[in-house]
């Protein structure tokens, strides 16, 4: 069933987005995980989705960034509001995912909602296709940022050069550089997935190809647990990236990836493995493993 034109410009949008977190790799997640699908899940997909889920990806980046002709956000529904504030996961003092907001804003965390979707896709058949449609969006979305290496908050994050510290520190934010251009820590990341193999000059298909390569064994370990497990799990890595010898105005180039760039792709990939294994628990009753 096709969607409504806005959903088809919302995806034309995205195509040309690279400025937007995990950027670009959220549509190699989308698109990795779409082709680990069986085919009934396939199906399904097509059934809600006039798009691939690589162009779905990136919706709640445009959509908070989007010119909507002066709508006053304070009034614009839940799901509108949220996705300015929902990309970013907070962990606590013992390495664990919140359930609560380590930000300023009480909707600042992305792992209730990730949950959410998955909740409420379970019970798609009760649901009208505008109402899967907009939760394949979160969980598409979420699912990648929630293992983007800089999206998480942590409570033992040190403080940044104004003096804040814990679950609203901006260390991450700060300006460095990267070849020679203002970036932040956290632009390192949300930018990686197309600098770590520029040979495939942001193709899909090669690129996939190159990556989509763990054994079943493997798959089937990365996807056992509980969507919390695997956010706790990648809140836990992923604190390693503020080991590296980060700070305010350090000026990076390749050679950031060269030696990095293992740790960022295996978050993709089970990024991506993750996704698919939650699309087929759903959507097809025959699914026996990745």
């Amino acid at each position: 069933m096709k969607r409504k034109l806005i959903m088809s410009l919302l995806a034309a949008l995205c195509f040309s987005c690279a400025s937007y977190g995990w950027a670009w790799s959220h549509k190699l997640i989308g698109y990795m995980a779409q082709r680990n699908c069986t085919e009934t899940t396939k199906a399904m997909l097509d059934r809600y989705l006039d798009v691939p889920l690589s162009d779905i990806s990136l919706w709640m980046d445009v959509y908070r960034d989007y010119d909507w002709g002066g709508m006053d956000w304070s009034e614009a529904p839940d799901y509108v509001r949220g996705t300015t504030y929902w990309h970013m996961f907070s962990v606590d003092k013992n390495g664990k995912v919140m359930m609560e907001s380590g930000r300023k804003d009480p909707n600042g965390n992305g792992f209730p909602y990730l949950e959410a979707a998955i909740e409420t896709l379970k019970n798609y058949k009760e649901l009208s296709d505008s109402a899967v449609v907009v939760n394949l969006k979160y969980l598409t979305h979420l699912m990648g940022d929630g293992h983007c290496p800089a999206h998480y908050y942590y409570e033992n994050m040190p403080a940044d050069s104004k003096g804040e510290a814990g679950l609203d520190s901006r260390w991450g934010f700060e300006n460095g550089s990267y070849n020679g251009k203002t970036d932040s820590y956290h632009g390192l990341f949300d930018r990686a997935g197309e600098r770590i193999h520029p040979e495939f000059n942001m193709k899909l298909k090669p690129y996939t190809e190159h990556i989509d390569t763990m054994s079943v064994a493997s798959r089937r370990r990365v996807v056992e647990g509980t969507v919390k497990d695997w956010i706790d799990e990648s809140g836990a890595r992923c604190w390693e990236i503020y080991q590296w010898g980060w700070k305010p105005g350090k000026a990076y180039d390749d050679s950031f990836y060269r030696e990095h760039g293992d740790f960022i792709i295996y978050q993709i990939q089970i990024s991506a493995y993750r996704l698919a294994h939650t699309l087929n628990l759903i959507f097809d009753p025959e699914y026996k493993g990745l």
